[in-house]
């Protein structure tokens, strides 16, 4: 049977769409809820830290907003009823009835499934006030005691992220960042000394539209996402978010779609993403997820076709593209206990029980993990463990001679920070002892997958051992300080080894 043309099969899309968008398959508001968790950098992070200065979060200084502790969109939305639950009888200024109506517009799922009242209540209360118009500046700016704030130089860095917050509409903000120094992934940083993140963001019924610069995080994983990690610096794309009601057989999607752009390596490339979510039940959440990295300017039809098939339908397979899949399935108990797992698909071309048979390596990787909250007796104390294994040659280019397809960007990896051919267990507990003294305990143990690999082309790992211990003292909603200790040792894959002590003090002034 002979193969249908490219034209032909773009004809049949293009038609098919039609026919749905007409179908009124997107009809009604947004009610589905996610387990994700948010981007270190995302816009909610700013918002929280201006609302926790002045004061108006209740049990939280802005500190735990400025990177100490990360938040999923379940747990963001409970923060955000008591926002509104404790604001019932004051009196706000324009500047925070805007932000807390953007946050309740950006939660709507999650706030309609775990605190409808609040929504109710703001929905009436914010619907007299004006919430359009005008802007505000808000974020941190620490004094740092820190060997990494000390450049080659001898320049010192001023750790800070300032971000202009511009009230466009009802429905509808921009957002400008300039950042140095931010927190990743325990003890990391980014050293952005630039403008890090900005974006327009608008709200409909039932659409999220975003255009700009920003970070992603998909899937439930504290520590990074297998397939989208907000491990690597932000990059220029467009975003949107809506649901979809398929019929009987699939249900209602969310499904959030991007289309991104970046230089690396001299070379312009473009990141595309698709993520399909639902709730199987209020306690069980499933996500899927594709990406992919290409090197040629895209055909519109990548924006509906699964990438996998595009791929085979117009480029060369090896030469100009690279597609990532993945999922992830959480469940959540009534205490709010989680446990979750992800599962990557690079390249799945060598299964194990296959044996030696095919001489392509696999190219997978999958973490599992869970979340007690609680865990120590206060109300804001938990523990986190996670376990993450990833195959030596995943993110890596389909071929070696193509550097630009590996999904590394400005030399970090898109997906999860340890990276490829490394495998580790990463323990996280927090507890507070009273309002002011609160404490973060951190611990990864992270080794190579397979240690006899040392010439795959793929960025390899050595061993890493951290322990890092953080006390806090919080002034007041608005001044904290912090003390880190953190010992560790490494390994490289050449056999160098490194011991030693970071350390950081660290006095924080949020508005």
């Amino acid at each position: 049977m002979r193969r249908p043309s490219a034209l032909a099969v773009s004809l049949m899309i293009v038609l098919a769409a039609i026919v749905v968008l007409s179908s009124g398959a997107f009809a009604g508001p947004r009610r589905i809820p996610s387990a994700d968790r948010l981007p270190r950098g995302n816009w909610t992070y700013d918002a929280m830290i201006n609302l926790a200065a002045a004061g108006l979060v209740p049990g939280y200084a802005a500190r735990v907003f400025e990177g100490d502790r990360i938040f999923n969109r379940i747990e963001m939305a409970e923060i955000i009823d008591r926002i509104i639950a404790s604001a019932e009888g004051s009196i706000l200024s324009p500047d925070k009835v805007g932000i807390i109506n953007k946050l309740a517009l950006e939660f709507r799922p999650e706030l309609a499934e775990f605190a409808p009242e609040a929504l109710e209540d703001w929905s009436e209360r914010s619907a007299g006030l004006a919430v359009a118009g005008g802007a505000m500046l808000m974020g941190y700016v620490q004094s740092a005691l820190d060997k990494s704030t000390v450049t080659d130089d001898g320049r010192t860095i001023v750790p800070y992220r300032i971000s202009g917050f511009a009230n466009l509409s009802g429905r509808a903000f921009g957002l400008a960042t300039w950042a140095d120094r931010e927190e990743k992934f325990l003890n990391e940083f980014r050293n952005e000394s630039t403008l890090a993140k900005v974006l327009i963001k608008g709200f409909d019924e039932n659409f999220i539209w975003e255009i700009g610069r920003d970070y992603l995080h998909w899937g439930p994983a504290y520590s990074g996402s297998l397939i989208l990690s907000d491990n690597s610096a932000g990059f220029v794309q467009a975003q949107g978010i809506k649901e979809i009601d398929f019929g009987k057989l699939l249900g209602r999607l969310k499904i959030t779609q991007f289309t991104g752009t970046f230089e690396d390596r001299g070379e312009r490339l473009y990141l595309f993403g698709r993520r399909y979510e639902r709730p199987l039940s209020r306690r069980w959440y499933v996500g899927i997820s594709e990406t992919a990295k290409t090197s040629r300017a895209p055909n519109p039809l990548i924006l509906v076709l699964p990438f996998y098939l595009y791929q085979h339908l117009f480029l060369d397979i090896d030469e100009e593209f690279n597609t990532l899949y993945s999922a992830d399935l959480l469940f959540r108990n009534p205490r709010g206990q989680e446990f979750y797992g992800e599962l990557l698909i690079d390249d799945i071309t060598a299964p194990r029980i296959f044996g030696d048979r095919f001489d392509r390596p696999r190219k997978t990787g999958y973490l599992l993990g869970f979340h007690l909250p609680k865990a120590f007796g206060s109300a804001q104390s938990s523990f986190r463990a996670e376990y993450i294994f990833i195959d030596p040659l995943t993110y890596s280019a389909t071929r070696d001679d193509l550097p630009e397809l590996a999904y590394i960007h400005d030399t970090d990896v898109i997906g999860h920070p340890i990276g490829p051919n490394a495998k580790g267990i990463y323990l996280r507990a927090e507890h507070y002892f009273n309002e002011k003294f609160s404490t973060i305990i951190e611990y990864l143990d992270q080794r190579p997958t397979d240690p006899g690999i040392t010439d795959t082309g793929a960025p390899m790992r050595g061993t890493r051992k951290v322990l890092s211990a953080q006390l806090a003292y919080d002034i007041r909603p608005g001044r904290s300080i912090t003390v880190r200790i953190a010992p560790f040792e490494s390994e490289t894959p050449t056999g160098d080894r490194g011991s030693g002590t970071a350390y950081s003090v660290r006095a924080s002034l949020s508005f």
